[in-house]
């Protein structure tokens, strides 16, 4: 098998910033999901539907880059493990932290639900042991909610293990040469998003559930997403093709950008409304890949902090929103002040709590965080001996 293009100890900045930065959207998000006009779990009373054109937007793109970037990580991860040990890897960093999150962090949304639409009545105490009915939610408390992302990574992973065998063999290296190769040229980068939009056309009628068996749109959707993240860590050469078109990409996504907003559907038919979303969506991607790759060269100081906070950050922060923005709903203020208030005491309560997960180590794999490093000791000459 070839060597690595790049040493096996790279650090990759650009895509750390990357997914930091998409955390941070996905709390925005998530916060104004309370006061827009979509459901979602708690409602302000009072709604801003100008959020909407910018959510919507967002939406399209905030959890597929998380998942580009989780297939490249797997290219990176892969070129200094084994196949066994990548996949021991990603139980423990995937599948602990996900049953973990059923039976402890998720469970507080579902109950804040059911106090807000007046299902339940009484303490947590009381309702918690309904966990344990296993009766799926809506109907009963028993859910994935926001970790979703979670449990469809780690299935992408497991079902993903033959592939990444395949390509270890010298015919899947000169494949992945060849690959590199083809997207290294021209805008044939842009065909990797072909496969999403017949995706996003031909099952448009399937809704999204993220409940993994009854999901297929999603399901299919990502999992293209997560390929095509793994081919772009495999193939060094599109990095530098694809800072080239930056230039090029951005006027794309502008252009798919503004018709998205102008033209969206109902107004557009909904065929040429996906077809326009889905270049956003990829054309998006791309721009963020480009732009960042080409100006995030070194990691700062805060980079490696927050990208280990980043993971448990993003399992804590739908509760503490839910958690918070209940609570929030008595105060006299108005819609804008609420939000304020949520967005801003949500964000610190969330890092307060990944701070201190981060400092206890039976906790921290829980969480999906590695082992902290040992402390070197270093004794003066004079007290050796």
């Amino acid at each position: 098998m070839n060597a690595p293009t790049r040493p096996a100890a790279a650090h990759h900045p650009d895509l750390d910033w990357l997914r930091v930065l998409a955390i941070v959207v996905l709390h925005l998000f998530h916060t104004g999901m309370m006061f827009n006009t979509w459901e979602w779990h708690i409602k302000s009373p009072q709604a801003l539907p100008q959020l909407e054109p910018v959510m919507g937007v967002l939406h399209l793109v905030r959890m597929p880059l998380l998942m580009v970037i989780s297939g490249a990580g797997t290219a990176f991860a892969l070129r200094r493990r084994t196949l066994g040990a990548f996949a021991k890897d990603r139980t423990k960093r995937l599948l602990l932290p996900l049953v973990f999150g059923m039976f402890v962090v998720v469970p507080p949304q579902i109950y804040v639900e059911r106090l807000f639409r007046g299902q339940f009545q009484g303490g947590y105490a009381a309702f918690y042991p309904t966990v344990f009915d296993f009766v799926p939610y809506p109907a009963g408390s028993f859910s994935w909610h926001h970790l979703w992302f979670v449990a469809y990574l780690f299935t992408y992973c497991t079902l993903a293990l033959p592939l990444f065998a395949a390509l270890r063999t010298e015919r899947g290296e000169r494949l992945l040469a060849r690959a590199d190769a083809w997207l290294s040229r021209g805008v044939n980068v842009l065909w990797l998003g072909v496969p999403l939009v017949l995706v996003r056309v031909l099952l448009r009628d399937f809704p999204e559930t993220h409940a993994l068996l009854d999901d297929p749109r999603t399901f299919l959707l990502y999992g293209l997403l997560f390929l095509n993240g793994h081919l772009l860590g495999r193939c060094p050469g599109v990095w530098g093709r694809l800072v080239a078109l930056r230039h090029g990409l951005l006027a794309l996504a502008v252009a798919a950008l503004g018709v998205e907003l102008v033209w969206p559907w109902p107004v557009m038919p909904v065929v040429p409304a996906i077809v326009g979303g889905s270049l956003l969506l990829w054309s998006g991607l791309l721009v963020a890949l480009a732009y960042a790759r080409r100006h995030i060269r070194v990691s700062p100081a805060w980079l490696p902090h927050a990208q280990a906070l980043s993971y448990p950050f993003y399992i804590f922060h739908q509760t503490v929103i839910v958690c918070v923005g209940y609570l929030c709903l008595r105060l006299p203020v108005g819609p804008w002040a609420m939000l304020l208030t949520v967005l801003t005491v949500s964000f610190a309560l969330t890092l307060a709590l990944c701070k201190a997960v981060s400092r206890v180590a039976w906790l921290r794999p829980l969480f999906g965080m590695k082992p902290r490093a040992a402390r070197t000791v270093v004794l003066a000459p004079e007290a050796v001996g």
